[in-house]
């Protein structure tokens, strides 16, 4: 017993040291024990799993949704577990309203429309699936395109043709037709289409800990599957393709092919307790 009394008392802590802000939408750095099992939860059941790598890292993402308090659970192998009370700061959304698209693009489609989106709905799947490792986002997050008008806002209510829809998951960045897009961060490409139907010109990006960009609307593609990139290459063109009514680049981040974090948090991400 008083041999099992010290192993317990000499047992690696596995509770967690995180950095970043715990409000809806952000992104967190954390550390634990290298290969710790980890989820964070909430009381309605929502549940999301993510294992913390050879270094012990681990990246938490929160919803645009996220409950007012969560529950951060980290369990490393052979050790006891460790639970962490989370209260998220909630926001107040901007409302969007854009008008003039053409009806195809907002509500009513065509049997060929539909077989499109279909189609690009499967590319998109495939995509968010594929795990890459990598630890590219360590050398930190920037903009996409420089010197441009944000138009539109992560998390806000989209009004399209006066009918609500889901709301709009990432950043407008408001620039010419033309305008080169490069990576934020570096990493993989694993999609690079220039015809999705909703999207357009589209690339996905995995930055490594389930961190994917998501670039939309481009009139030009620069990079193919399955091509890594450094932090700076150029991705492509800014363009006005797919359901969009003027150039501009919009730019997504999806975290663990869960939900969509604001990508204003990734060029905010604390990343210097991770290196």
């Amino acid at each position: 017993m008083l041999l099992l009394a010290l192993l317990l008392i000499a047992s690696p802590d596995p509770t967690p040291i995180c950095h970043g802000s715990y409000e809806q939408g952000a992104l967190l750095t954390c550390r634990t024990l290298p290969g710790a099992d980890v989820t964070l939860s909430d009381a309605s059941g929502f549940e999301a799993q993510v294992k913390a790598d050879e270094a012990g890292r681990f990246i938490l993402g929160f919803s645009r949704d996220a409950a007012p308090n969560m529950t951060l659970r980290v369990c490393a192998p052979g050790n006891a577990c460790a639970s962490l009370p989370l209260a998220i700061v909630p926001h107040d959304y901007k409302i969007e309203r854009i008008d003039g698209l053409p009806p195809g693009k907002v509500s009513s489609f065509t049997p060929a429309q539909l077989a499109h989106i279909r189609k690009s709905s499967a590319r998109k799947k495939t995509a968010f699936a594929a795990k890459t490792i990598s630890d590219a986002f360590l050398a930190g997050f920037s903009k996409p395109v420089e010197n441009a008008r944000i138009s539109g806002f992560y998390g806000s209510q989209r009004v399209l043709n006066g009918e609500p829809k889901r709301p709009h998951m990432g950043m407008d960045f408001a620039v010419p037709t033309g305008t080169p897009i490069v990576a934020p961060a570096g990493g993989v490409v694993t999609l690079a289409d220039p015809d999705l139907y909703f999207e357009g010109g589209t690339v996905f990006l995995d930055h490594g800990q389930g961190l994917v960009s998501v670039f939309m609307h481009m009139s030009a593609l620069d990079v193919k599957d399955g091509q890594r990139v450094n932090k700076g290459e150029v991705l492509g063109r800014v363009g006005a393709t797919g359901r969009a009514t003027g150039a501009h680049l919009h730019w997504s981040l999806k975290w663990r092919n869960r939900y969509y974090v604001n990508p204003d948090a990734a060029l905010e991400l604390d990343l210097s307790p991770l290196r």
